[in-house]
């Protein structure tokens, strides 16, 4: 039973950091494009609309970034919020619990905030093309 207890939390947060790869993977070549000037990198995984004709059904790399940073978002967030129907007075109730899992909070706020980024970025790419 103890065994149990970790298993499940530290397998949500190990596939939640290598569901993150591909969203650092970007980060890391943009700041390398920002900082140093290198592009090569930047425009193989640059998730911009614009550089590849878009189809609506086209599994396009800007939606496996996005798409692989929610489902790590979700996966962690899962394992640290249990929700329960409980009895209560008039019927049933939703109880709501958090669990304090430190690597499974971490990789749920790093997701988030790299989602924000990536949001942004694709923002201001649309906005300026």
């Amino acid at each position: 039973m103890l065994r149990s207890n970790y298993l499940r939390p530290l397998t949500s947060g190990l596939l939640g950091i290598t569901l993150m790869l591909p969203a650092s993977f970007f980060m890391l070549a943009l700041l390398a494009r920002v900082l140093f000037g290198s592009k090569a990198m930047y425009y193989y995984i640059a998730p911009s609309f614009l550089q590849s004709p878009y189809r609506i059904f086209a599994f396009h790399k800007a939606q496996m970034i996005i798409i692989s940073l929610v489902l790590a978002i979700l996966f962690n967030a899962l394992t640290i919020v249990r929700i329960d129907l409980e009895r209560g007075r008039h019927g049933l109730e939703v109880g709501l619990s958090i669990r304090r899992y430190w690597l499974n909070t971490a990789v749920a706020l790093q997701g988030i905030l790299l989602l924000i980024v990536l949001i942004a970025y694709t923002l201001i790419q649309h906005v300026r093309y």
